[in-house]
């Protein structure tokens, strides 16, 4: 009976061995550990939301206020002369047919005087007057009032000089003797000719000015920051 049991016992080893082995080759492996087939493999792109963040700060910063400010750009006229006598008529009724109205400025043409040393303008005669005597209490006996109708009547002058560095010396000079109200710069001085101004430069304008520059040879046409009508024969 012993032989029969152990013929059986190495059978049923044989079957169990046989059976594990069969399960080994066929079994599904582990998920999550799947082999990585590259052709497969899709690259998502991130989504393009930066342009519209970037839209959505600028207009809530434009509703907020907190937008940088803008710089102004200063205004652009052309600039036409000099003019004058029997040819400062003719261009004024060439540019009256134009039409152009408060688009047209004219004022007198200026010319380079050196530099001086100057008190600014005062409101009135008797006020300049006044600040002379100031001066003159603290030593400064050359000075004279401009009464000219300028934009620079009744200012003071202390002295005119070849160049930007003497007329800054000699304003250092004043600071010693307690003269505070002088400034330095350059001297311009009013000519008998005009210059006219107009404030449209666009392409149809300048094409018409362009014209009649023609006619009048020797003349000077370009664009020039625009004068303010206060600033006439300055």
């Amino acid at each position: 009976m012993k032989w029969i049991f152990a013929i059986l016992l190495v059978i049923n080893i044989l079957f169990f061995t046989v059976m594990q082995l069969g399960n080994s080759h066929g079994r599904e492996p582990m998920r999550g550990h799947e082999p990585v087939k590259a052709e497969k493999i899709k690259l998502l792109a991130e989504p393009q939301k930066a342009p519209e963040l970037a839209l959505a700060m600028s207009e809530s910063s434009v509703k907020s206020g907190n937008s940088a400010p803008v710089e102004a750009k200063s205004e652009i006229c052309l600039e036409w002369g000099q003019f004058s006598g029997d040819t400062l008529k003719r261009v004024a009724q060439a540019l009256e047919k134009l039409q152009l109205g408060e688009k047209l400025l004219q004022h007198k043409a200026e010319k380079s005087g050196g530099y001086w040393v100057y008190v600014t303008p005062r409101k009135t005669l008797q006020e300049a007057q006044k600040k002379m005597d100031e001066l003159k209490r603290l030593g400064v006996q050359e000075s004279y009032i401009v009464r000219e109708p300028s934009a620079m009547q009744y200012a003071i002058s202390l002295g005119i000089f070849s160049t930007a560095e003497a007329a800054a010396k000699y304003l250092e000079q004043l600071r010693e003797k307690g003269v505070k109200s002088a400034v330095s710069g350059p001297r311009t001085q009013e000519i008998d000719a005009a210059i006219f101004q107009i404030k449209d430069s666009g392409e149809s304008m300048t094409a018409q000015l362009t014209k009649l520059k023609l006619d009048f040879p020797g003349s000077e046409l370009k664009a020039v920051e625009c004068r303010k009508p206060g600033k006439e024969g300055q």
